[in-house]
């Protein structure tokens, strides 16, 4: 029997410990990374004792906060979208759009009970964690998790309520409310409540005891129990009520806000800016009683009860939020809408002291106390990210120079602009003892909490400079809540500048300028308002340093006007493409849209200047778009007066039972360092590196396959297909990460000799012998080549949900690929890992010269993980850039948290490792200076009486 296999763990063990690593000094923890942990935009929240506070969140988030700091005691990242929140002493109830009840722990966060429901459905919560549950079919009253008792039903469900030891149970058909009432202990029918309405019926709301509707201009409300329905008009209710005088009745809207108050409201359209009129009633038995008015506002805002005691929160200024409690003094809280938009949510928390919980339409948040002084705010927009960009920051130098460029003129004697270059220099020697302390000084973790305050009262950008290695970026980040953010990756992200568009939906932040001398750094956001029929599309040109409004300087006034840095255009772009070309004047890059269910292409921006650097790349424009069913590969043409149409090249039908389920993207600003592969006998194996080329991939969910193609963008060509067996893509999402000559996809396969997570690498090369390569020195995809493949699968240890790649300066380091993992932590595989050319027997004398490691499943390691013990909860995406260092790029994961970090993976080679003695060293230097300094005498009067002698 060969000892090989006896000798394979030991051998693998030296080489995964000489391999290179993820591992970070533990104080470096929180130094070169930070990670900042969110619940996303509040929908609903209930206080929990006397110093907690339940959220739930549009991110389908369950968490408590803590109301003194804002701190997350925990959270609970639900799996389906859900319905309802009712909370009690001990815990609290999710109704949740997949049919399923679950109650949770309210102090630890934990799954108490889950029920499965027939249906979405509705509930009311008794004592502790008593409830009674409403779905399509039955109504049920549960105790722990206990059935006490179920009643069956027949038609739709609006509300269940419980009073008195009474269940109330409305139902609602095309032309009545029907009322039911169950006894609480055994379920038992007491009676039903047949009320006549219209189909139309509009702002209906429980008010404790009393069922209220509004039917065209009439409100009508019955009180649960009795037959009889009242009704009132609203032009009756609003007619002695001054802020009403110029109101639309058409427009009114009911509001609850405690078990008896409720609030009307209605536009002003006389004025030419819209605004809303409120006023407070009570409802009871015999009528619907005015309790206040609350004047006209720019908005209604939210509305919420804490004991008896009922507060408005509404915008009454651009710079003032105001809190309204029923007969008591308006409160005013200074802050910034422009910064976040108009409230979205509030809950009172408590009136002695005052505890104000509110939530903006960006999604921060903020809790104000006594006086209306904020206590703490949460930048909770950053739980909805959709695009983020890095940005590289200015040089010192290059600022001070283009700053004496612009204070003295062209013209003044160079001796003079000598002079004031000195003076730069000077004040430069004031930063020399905080440089040189820094050096020495151990850098210590900022502190989180404070890194994710809201961007509240304004912000004031700082000048930013970029630091020696190149590794403070900028992070500009779009939300669908309609924020823009810039963090600063080296002050553990906290936020630099912020900007917020109402009503916005982003989808893209496009880096269109890099920094120079003379001018800023640019950004392009786009996204989009409105829904199905009446679409916008929104661009923002953006200073990426201060997050204003970029107008072009080098544009003429009249130009200027034209090109607006907010443009507004009903049409739909389905493709935003960053083209590798600049315009001449601005020197930014120049964007291709394609507008979606058409054919025409329009660039931005669309100047004189831009149309000029375009007509020289238009020959070799191409494109691909992926429709349903299909790919669809375009040149654009210039026609008629300069328009740009898209004309299909080719078309790539997906079989009709098949299903794409992932599709790659090559990696922006990739370089590729060698053209081949050096081999251990010191052949090239030379990479076929291929700009157009992407991977595309199915399944057939009935035969479980999955279907694997490479194809060229230019001209369609299939350069590559394979399929694997018993595959569930369905349950188990795929994902495809490509770079250079490589593409890795991942996927869980059913196979019974190889069941559980694999990850395949496929290597193209130009030819199959070594040396062998492409005769023509500029690569086409018109020539007749097709790549040979090098593929082979590994074992992989976990479920990923996201995928990346590291990417370097010149892309001479080995390359991770990062896994973003289902257990909420990123995994970086060094390349080496996953190379089709590791020996499955002993290697080699050749192939240990080349570095392949014996072929084996990949590692499970810790050290491999980036984010060591912390939990990056929801990665959808994982972004890299290069530094100045080669052996480095940063990273930054984003989805429901954000994480920032740095990656070595061929360790850190170009700079001084975290143990080297600095000191050590400077007292090398100075003592061998003090020896030359002492021999240096000593040799020289030796020479001489030598030469006496």
């Amino acid at each position: 029997m060969s000892i090989w296999p006896r000798c394979l763990l030991p051998v693998l063990g030296i080489v995964l410990c000489s391999a290179p690593s993820n591992a970070i000094y533990e104080s470096q923890a929180g130094v070169i990374d930070w990670h900042h942990a969110w619940v996303g935009k509040s929908r609903w929240a209930a206080p929990i004792g006397t110093s907690r506070l339940v959220v739930g969140t549009e991110r389908n988030v369950l968490a408590s906060l803590d109301t003194e700091s804002g701190d997350i005691v925990w959270r609970q990242a639900l799996d389906h979208p859900v319905n309802e929140f009712h909370a009690t002493a001990t815990g609290v109830l999710t109704l949740s759009e997949a049919s399923v009840a679950q109650f949770w722990n309210s102090m630890t966060g934990q799954l108490v009970w889950e029920r499965a429901l027939d249906g979405p459905g509705k509930a009311a919560v008794a004592l502790l964690d008593d409830a009674v549950i409403a779905d399509k079919s039955k109504l049920v009253r549960t105790s722990q998790n206990h059935l006490v008792w179920e009643a069956p039903l027949n038609s739709a469900v609006v509300a269940v309520q419980v009073q008195d030891q009474v269940v109330y149970l409305v139902q609602r058909s095309d032309t009545s409310f029907i009322i039911s009432t169950f006894n609480y202990e055994d379920g038992q029918l007491q009676s039903t409540v047949k009320l006549s309405t219209v189909p139309m019926a509009d702002n209906v709301h429980l008010l404790g005891r009393f069922l209220v509707w509004t039917e065209k201009d009439t409100v009508k409300w019955n009180e649960l129990g009795s037959k009889k329905v009242h009704k009132t008009s609203v032009l009756s209710l609003v007619a002695a009520i001054q802020s009403f005088s110029e109101a639309s009745p058409e427009t009114v809207a009911l509001a609850p806000g405690s078990d008896d108050v409720m609030f009307l409201s209605a536009y002003n359209l006389g004025h030419d800016a819209l605004t809303v009129a409120t006023a407070a009633f009570r409802v009871n038995e015999k009528g619907i009683d005015l309790i206040e008015d609350m004047g006209v506002q720019e908005s209604f805002g939210a509305v919420d009860a804490s004991g008896s005691q009922v507060g408005r929160f509404s915008k009454h200024s651009q710079n003032n939020l105001v809190l309204d409690l029923l007969s008591r003094e308006r409160l005013n809280l200074k802050h910034d809408f422009a910064l976040t938009g108009d409230v979205a949510y509030a809950k009172l928390i408590s009136v002695e002291p005052l505890r104000a919980f509110v939530v903006m339409e960006s999604g921060s948040t903020f809790l104000y106390g006594d006086g209306g002084s904020l206590r703490w705010s949460r930048d909770e927009a950053m739980a909805h990210v959709t695009d983020t960009e890095f940005m590289d920051l200015p040089e010192r130098q290059l600022t001070q120079l283009a700053d004496v460029e612009e204070e003295v003129p062209a013209a003044v004697s160079p001796y003079i602009r000598y002079w004031h270059r000195l003076q730069a220099h000077v004040l430069e020697l004031q930063r020399l003892p905080a440089w040189i302390l820094s050096r020495y000084a151990p850098a210590k973790p900022k502190s989180t909490p404070d890194m994710q305050q809201g961007c509240f009262n304004g912000t004031t950008p700082t000048n930013l400079f970029r630091d020696n290695f190149g590794l403070r970026k900028l992070l500009i980040s779009a939300t669908s809540t309609g924020q823009v953010i810039a963090r600063d990756s080296s002050n553990a992200g906290v936020a630099v500048w912020s900007r917020y568009f109402g009503n916005v939906h982003f989808d893209h932040v496009v880096a269109v300028r890099s920094v120079s001398v003379k001018l800023p750094p640019l950004v392009v956001v786009i996204g989009h308002s409105g829904g199905a029929g009446y679409e916008e599309t929104h661009f923002y040109r953006l200073n990426a340093l201060t997050g204003e409004d970029y107008v072009a300087s080098s544009l003429s006034p009249e130009m200027q006007l034209f090109f607006d840095p907010q443009l507004i255009t009903e049409t739909r772009i389905a493709k935003v493409m960053r083209l590798p070309i600049e315009e001449a004047e601005e020197h930014t890059h120049i964007l291709a849209l394609y507008e979606a269910g058409s054919s025409r292409v329009y660039i931005y921006p669309d100047t004189e200047s831009a149309r000029q650097s375009f007509q020289a790349y238009l020959e070799k424009f191409y494109f691909v778009q992926q429709s349903t069913g299909s790919f669809k590969g375009y040149q654009v043409h210039e026609g008629f007066r300069g328009s740009l149409t898209a004309q299909p090249v080719w078309t790539f039908d997906i079989p009709k039972d098949e299903s794409v389920v992932a599709v790659s993207e090559r990696q922006s600003y990739e370089k590729v360092a060698l053209l081949g592969r050096v081999l251990g006998n010191r052949n090239v194996m030379y990479k076929y590196l291929n700009p157009h080329m992407f991977a595309v991939i199915t399944t057939q969910p009935q035969r479980n396959t999955l279907t694997v193609r490479l194809i060229d963008g230019v001209k369609g060509t299939v350069l590559y297909e394979t399929v694997h067996h018993n595959v569930d893509a369905v349950k188990n999402p795929v994902h495809v990460v490509q770079a250079e000559h490589w593409v890795v996809y991942h996927f869980f396969s059913n196979d019974s000799r190889n069941k559980g997570y694999q990850a395949v690498v496929l290597e193209l090369y130009e030819g199959e012998y070594q040396n062998e390569r492409i005769a023509s020195s500029n690569f086409s995809s018109f020539d007749n080549v097709r790549p040979y493949i090098q593929s082979s699968a590994y074992s992989f240890p976990y479920a990923v949900q996201s995928t990346g790649v590291t990417i370097t300066r010149n892309g001479v380091s080995t390359k991770d690929i990062l896994f973003g993992l289902t257990s909420n932590q990123i995994m970086g595989v060094n390349k080496r890992f996953l190379d089709p050319r590791r020996p499955k027997d002993k290697p080699s004398k050749e192939e240990q010269e080349e570095g392949l490691i014996p072929y084996s499943p990949i590692p499970d390691e810790r050290q491999l993980f980036l984010t060591y013990s912390l939990e990056v909860l929801g990665i959808k995406r994982i972004i890299t850039t290069p530094t100045l260092l080669e052996s480095t790029s940063v990273v930054f994961a984003y989805g429901l948290d954000t994480f920032f970090t740095q990656s070595s993976p061929s360790r850190q080679f170009d700079v001084l490792s975290e143990d080297f003695s600095k000191s050590q060293l400077i007292m090398t230097i100075v003592g061998l200076v003090v020896a030359i300094a002492i021999a240096g005498p000593m040799v020289r009067r030796k020479r001489v009486n030598a030469l006496w002698q």
